[in-house]
C-alpha cells in the first residue's frame, strides 16, 4: 500500500528533528513548540466545550502528547492517534497513564467502534490534509462519536491576515515541501456539514480570542492562532454518513437494485456517495 503523503511528510520531519537535537526538544519541535502553554490552553478549550471528566476523548493527530500531558491528571478515557510511532511512544512515556491508548494509524479510518467517544479533537491536523481527506476524517469522527458528541478542531483560512505567513512558507517550499499546509475557508465548513449531517456550533477566526483562561494571567482570553470550529453530531442521529464507499460495494449490484440510476447512465459509486446514501438506496 502506498504511504499517505501526510505520514511520509511527518515521519521525515520527526527524523530530521531527532538527528539535530535531543529527544525532548525534537519531540516538542516536531509539533510546533509551545508544549506546556498550548497544552494548557487546549485543555481549557475542551473543558469549556463540555469535555466530560470521566468521558472518552479521541485526540486525532495527538503528536508528542501536548494535550494528553495537560490532561493526565483527569479520570478521562483517552485515545490518541498519530502517524509517527516516535511521537506516540514519547506521549505515552510522559503521560504515564497505562490505561490510555496511543495508536498509530496511517490511513483515513479510525480504529474505534461506532458511538464510542464523547468528544473528538484535532488541533492543527486538518491543516496538513487535502480537503477530501479532511472530509473523510470528519465522516469517521462522526461515526465514532456518541449522539450529541462534539468535534473540536482548528484550521487555517485566508480571511485571517495572520495566516498569510503560512502561505508564504508554502511558496518557499514549492520545490521541497516539508509538509502540506492546507487552508480551509470558513464558508466551506457549513457546506461540508450539510452533507455530513453535523451541526455547526461555532466558527471563530484565529485572530479573535476563543479560550477563556481560568489561570491568573494578564490576558483573560486567548486563541491558539488557528481558527476554531466546533461541530456536533445530532442527539437523535442513528445513521452513518459515508465519505468513502462501504466495504464490498459492487457497482453492478447497485445499478441492478436501482434501475433508474442505471437508465440515467450515472456512475454507481458517485451516485451512492452524492445521493444514494441519503435516500437510503439499497446496495444490492
Amino acid at each position: 500500500m502506498k504511504t499517505q503523503h501526510f505520514a511520509e511528510d511527518y515521519n521525515k520531519l520527526v527524523q530530521s528533528k531527532l538527528a539535530s537535537q535531543d529527544r525532548p526538544r525534537a519531540m516538542e519541535a516536531s509539533i510546533g513548540g509551545n508544549f506546556q502553554t498550548f497544552g494548557r490552553y487546549q485543555r481549557q478549550l475542551l473543558q469549556q466545550q463540555g469535555l466530560p471528566e470521566q468521558g472518552t476523548l479521541l485526540d486525532l493527530g495527538c503528536g508528542a502528547g501536548r494535550l494528553a500531558h495537560a490532561l493526565r491528571d483527569l479520570p478521562l478515557h483517552y485515545v490518541g492517534i498519530d502517524v509517527v510511532q516516535e511521537l506516540l511512544d514519547y506521549a505515552a512515556e510522559i503521560c504515564q497513564r497505562p490505561d490510555w491508548h496511543f495508536i498509530k494509524s496511517t490511513d483515513l479510518t479510525i480504529p474505534l467502534q461506532d458511538d464510542s467517544v464523547d468528544m473528538v479533537c484535532a488541533f492543527s491536523l486538518f491543516t496538513h490534509l487535502l480537503h477530501e481527506e479532511t472530509y473523510a476524517y470528519l465522516a469517521e469522527a462522526r461515526r465514532v462519536l456518541k449522539p450529541g458528541g462534539k468535534i473540536v478542531f482548528t484550521f487555517l483560512e485566508f480571511a485571517v491576515p495572520e495566516h498569510w505567513a503560512v502561505f508564504v512558507t508554502n511558496l518557499l517550499q514549492l520545490r521541497q515541501r516539508v509538509h502540506l499546509n492546507q487552508f480551509i475557508e470558513a464558508s466551506t465548513l457549513p457546506i461540508w456539514c450539510r452533507h455530513l449531517r453535523l451541526d455547526v456550533l461555532q466558527i471563530t477566526p484565529g485572530n479573535v480570542p476563543y479560550i477563556q483562561l481560568t489561570e491568573n494571567t494578564p490576558a483573560s482570553s486567548v486563541s491558539l492562532g488557528q481558527s476554531l470550529c466546533v461541530l456536533q453530531k445530532p442527539h437523535a442521529a442513528t445513521d452513518r454518513v459515508w465519505a468513502q464507499l462501504p466495504e464490498g460495494f459492487d457497482p453492478q449490484s447497485y445499478l441492478a437494485a436501482n434501475p433508474d440510476v442505471a437508465q440515467a447512465g450515472i456512475d454507481a459509486a458517485a451516485h451512492y456517495l452524492a445521493e444514494g446514501q441519503y435516500e437510503n438506496r439499497p446496495l444490492q
